[in-house]
C-alpha cells in the first residue's frame, strides 16, 4: 500500500472496520492522528469539549447503532479525563475502543518522569475488557484487529490501546489490510441443543412463565425472537433497564419494564413466576441481585439463564439450566423447540392478565403525584407530559439523573429497541448530553431528547457548545429542583427532618435557558404545566439545540423505598418501605 506514519496506519485500520467518527479533543499528543484523519476520506475527527464526553459519545454511538464507538485522547491528563467516561461503557458492556497517546517509547514503560507521562495501561485495566501498549510500528494493524476482536467477541465491552508519540510519527511500509472476517468471528454462537430442549419442556410445563430481556437481547438484536417466544407461550415478558424496548409499551400485555423501576406489577411477576427465563440479563441491582425485596428468598422458581458470557450463568441466582450462546440464535432455536414439542403449554392467561391489571392500578395510584394545572410542576407531571408529547414520534430519549430516572421509566415509555437509554451499570450522571449528541449525529432525522436533573445537566453543560458547532438540534428537558434532590430525599428518609441542616447540596438560581442562549441554543424557562407541551413544540421546531429549564417540585417516587433497600442491603440503617408486589 505504500509508506505511512503510525497514525495513518491506525486510521486506515479503523476505517477498515467501518469506523466513521473518532471522538476526542485536540492535544499535542494527537497531532499526527488528527492529520491522518484529516487526510483520510470517510472517517472524521469529531471534537467535544472534554475527553470524558468523547468517551460518552463513543459509548452513545455504540448503543444507538450497534457498532463499535471510538474515542481518543492526548497524553497524561487527557487520558485520565477520558477514563472517567469509559467506566460507564465498561459497567454496561458497551463496545468502545479508547486510544491514548503517551510519551515516547524510550521514556515509557518504565516511565522516567517526563512531562505528562502516565502508566495508562494500569490506569485503564480495571475499566476495560482488554488493553495493550503498542511498542512497535509494525504491530499497529495486528493490535487494532485484536482490539476489535476483544471488544466484539462474546460479551461486548470497551478496549484500550496506548500508543507512544514516536510510534504515531514513525513511518513504514504497509501491506494490504485483511477484511474483518479474516481475523474475528462474524457469526452467532449457537447454544447447546440438549439444554435448549430441556428449557423448552420446562417452559411448556410452566403455569406462570416470565421472560426477562436484558442488555444482551439489545446487543444481539434479538427483540423479535424474544417477543415471539413470549407470544407463543402466552408468557409474561418484561425487561431490565438495558433491555428497554424489547417489550413494547404498546403491547397489550405490557405491565412495566426496567426491573423494579417498572413498579408493582414487575415485582409481582418476579416473585410469583414459577419459571423465569433471563436472556442476556445479569440479575443486577435492578432485579435486586436476585434477592428480596425484589425477588423471593429461597425460591422454588426454576430459572433458565441465557448469556453469551458463560461466567454469568448462575453467578447471582441458582439456575435450573444455563445456556451459553448468542441471544438471537438461542431464542430462535428455543422457539423451534417449543413448536416441535407441540401446543402452547400450560401458561395461565389469568395470571398474565392480572399483571396488566396491577400495572394499570399502579399508574392510577400515582395520579395524586401529578399535581394540578396550577401550582408547582411535579417531576411526575413533567415526565408524563414529555412522554405523551413524544408518543409515536420515533424519538430517541436518554434519561439522566437521580429521582428523574424513576419518573422517566414510569412515563417515558420505550416503544421500540434502541429508543430509550439509561446508564444502568454505573449510574454515571451527566451522560445525557453527550449521549444525546451522539444519537442525533447517528440518526439526524429522529427527534432526540435528554430528560435530566439540574445536577446532572451541570456536569456536562459545556457540550451545548459541541451541539451548536456540529448542528445537532437535541432538546434537553431539565427537572430543576435546585439541588441534589434524590440524595436529599434519601437523607430525609433515613435521618429525619434535620438531616439537611448545614449540608451544602443546593444550587444557585442559575437560569439554564439563558445560559443555553449564550451558547447559541434555543432556551426557555417553563413555569406552568400548561406550557410544557407548547414549549416542547417550540424547542423541537427551533432547529437548534434547545434547553427547557423547568422549575419542578421534587416528587419522591413510590419505588424509591425499594431502591434504598437494594442499594443499602446489609447496611445497619432503617430503610424506607417500598410498595408491596401487586399492591
Amino acid at each position: 500500500m505504500g509508506e505511512y506514519t503510525g497514525a495513518e496506519v491506525l486510521v486506515k485500520a479503523l476505517k477498515n472496520e467501518g469506523v466513521q467518527k473518532v471522538f476526542s479533543i485536540s492535544g499535542h499528543g494527537l497531532v499526527a492522528m488528527m492529520e491522518a484523519l484529516r487526510l483520510e476520506d470517510g472517517i472524521d475527527f469529531f471534537s467535544t469539549r472534554h475527553e470524558e464526553n468523547a468517551a460518552h459519545m463513543a459509548d452513545g454511538w455504540a448503543r444507538a447503532t450497534g457498532q463499535i464507538g471510538v474515542c481518543c485522547s492526548t497524553v497524561g491528563s487527557g487520558a485520565a479525563n477520558m477514563a472517567s467516561g469509559l467506566y460507564e461503557a465498561y459497567a454496561d458492556s458497551s463496545p468502545v475502543l479508547a486510544i491514548t497517546a503517551n510519551v515516547q517509547t524510550f521514556l515509557s514503560y518504565p516511565f522516567v518522569g517526563a512531562l505528562e507521562d502516565m502508566d495508562t495501561l494500569s490506569y485503564y485495566s480495571p475499566i476495560t475488557k482488554w488493553n495493550a501498549a503498542v511498542h512497535q510500528w509494525s504491530r499497529i494493524p495486528e493490535l487494532v484487529q485484536r482490539a476489535f476482536r476483544e471488544a466484539l467477541t462474546g460479551r461486548p465491552g470497551p478496549v484500550h490501546l496506548d500508543i507512544p508519540l514516536d510510534i504515531l510519527l514513525q513511518k513504514g511500509e504497509l501491506d494490504d489490510l485483511p477484511v474483518p472476517e479474516n481475523y474475528r468471528p462474524i457469526g452467532r454462537l449457537r447454544g447447546d441443543q440438549g439444554q435448549i430442549d430441556k428449557a423448552a419442556q420446562i417452559l411448556l410445563d410452566a403455569e406462570r412463565p416470565l421472560l426477562v430481556a436484558g442488555g444482551g437481547v439489545i446487543a444481539s438484536e434479538a427483540w423479535e425472537e424474544f417477543q415471539s417466544s413470549a407470544d407463543f407461550l402466552g408468557a409474561a415478558a418484561t425487561t431490565t433497564p438495558m433491555g428497554s424496548g424489547a417489550v413494547s409499551a404498546h403491547n397489550t400485555g405490557f405491565f412495566g419494564d426496567g426491573g423494579w423501576l417498572g413498579g408493582n406489577a414487575v415485582l409481582q411477576a418476579l416473585q410469583e413466576a414459577d419459571v423465569i427465563v433471563a436472556v442476556g440479563c445479569h440479575f443486577s441491582s435492578w432485579l435486586g441481585l436476585g434477592q428480596p425485596p425484589v425477588m423471593p428468598a429461597r425460591s422454588q422458581q426454576k430459572i433458565v439463564q441465557i448469556d453469551i458470557d458463560p461466567t454469568q450463568l448462575g453467578k447471582k441466582v441458582p439456575i435450573e439450566i444455563g445456556i451459553t450462546g448468542d441471544a438471537k440464535a438461542v431464542l430462535a432455536d428455543l422457539l423451534v423447540a417449543l413448536k416441535e414439542n407441540g401446543g402452547k403449554g400450560k401458561a395461565d392467561d389469568k395470571w398474565t392478565a392480572g399483571l396488566v391489571t396491577t400495572y394499570k392500578q399502579y399508574l392510577t395510584s400515582l395520579e395524586p403525584m401529578l399535581g394540578g394545572e396550577t401550582g408547582p410542576i411535579t417531576m411526575a407531571r413533567l415526565a408524563r407530559e414529555v412522554g405523551e408529547y413524544l408518543t409515536d414520534k420515533e424519538a430517541m430519549v436518554t434519561i439522566d439523573g437521580g429521582m428523574v430516572f424513576h419518573w422517566g421509566f414510569t412515563y417515558l415509555n420505550a416503544h421500540k429497541p434502541r429508543r430509550r437509554f439509561f446508564f444502568a451499570g454505573g449510574g454515571h450522571l451527566g451522560c445525557g448530553q453527550p449521549f444525546a449528541n451522539a444519537f442525533k449525529l447517528a440518526f439526524p432525522d429522529r427527534p432526540v431528547l435528554n430528560f435530566c436533573g439540574d445536577g446532572a445537566f451541570g456536569l456536562t453543560l459545556q457540550e451545548l457548545d459541541t451541539a451548536v458547532r456540529h448542528k445537532l438540534p437535541v432538546v434537553h428537558v431539565i427537572n430543576n429542583d435546585g439541588g441534589w434532590g434524590m440524595c436529599k430525599a434519601g437523607q430525609l428518609a433515613l435521618y429525619g427532618e434535620n438531616a439537611l441542616e448545614g449540608i451544602d447540596q443546593d444550587f444557585s438560581s442559575a437560569d439554564y435557558a439563558e445560559i443555553a442562549k449564550g451558547f447559541g441554543c434555543y432556551g426557555e424557562r417553563v413555569k406552568r404545566t400548561s406550557d410544557i407541551s407548547p414549549a416542547l413544540e417550540r424547542a423541537f421546531t427551533s432547529g437548534k439545540p434547545a434547553v427547557l429549564d423547568v422549575k419542578t417540585q421534587l416528587t419522591p417516587h413510590p419505588m424509591f423505598g425499594v431502591m434504598a433497600q437494594v442499594v443499602f442491603q446489609g447496611v445497619p440503617l432503617s430503610m424506607p418501605d417500598g410498595p408491596s408486589p401487586g399492591a
